[in-house]
């Protein structure tokens, strides 16, 4: 709500608002902003009270809460992508011909494809009705110093294997190699 982020350097010393997840309060002082953790409810009136001064969260969940009304800025960083998975009972899938799991992995690549489809258009719509109605300015990806981000966390995913070993987590750099690829 105070400025356009660009840079890392324009994340420094503001106060954002974080989903409780260690690393990703870990990445927001990395950047050299001044992350707090808040029940999601609390944000619209934080940001109004200048509380905080940003958020991060989808589009569709910023919109159901009307955060654009309180918030003018908004850009696009993909820094965080929330995975929707494709599960089935692995004895089940072990139990299928090759020709039904070959059916099964097609059907979830389908799937997958189409909910992107859907998640990207509502998007869109959601940034230009902003723009258009709210006054909101929207920074695209391609208008940002993604470097300067990704600098500033070099060496987080190291940070973060230590923290889940710490929680008794054995497979942590595989978990997080699986991630990372």
């Amino acid at each position: 709500s105070k400025q356009e982020v660009k840079t890392v350097d324009d994340m420094k010393n503001l106060k954002i608002r974080v989903a409780g997840s260690n690393l990703l309060m870990e990445c927001y002082k990395r950047w050299g902003a001044d992350a707090t953790n808040m029940n999601w409810s609390e944000t619209y009136t934080a940001l109004q009270q200048k509380t905080v001064e940003g958020q991060e969260n989808p589009l569709p969940a910023i919109d159901a809460a009307s955060v654009q009304e309180v918030q003018p800025y908004c850009s696009m960083w993909n820094a965080i992508y929330d995975c929707l998975f494709f599960c089935i009972n692995g004895d089940i899938y072990d139990s299928m011909t090759p020709e039904q799991q070959e059916v099964i992995d097609e059907c979830g690549r389908l799937a997958t494809q189409y909910e992107r489809e859907i998640n990207r258009a509502g998007d869109d719509e959601i940034m230009n009705r902003w723009q258009n109605e709210n006054g909101v300015t929207i920074t695209n990806y391609e208008d940002m110093d993604i470097d300067s981000f990704k600098q500033a966390v070099d060496g987080v995913d190291e940070w973060y294997q230590k923290e889940l070993e710490g929680q008794g987590y054995d497979d942590a750099k595989e978990l997080i190699d699986t991630f990372t690829k």
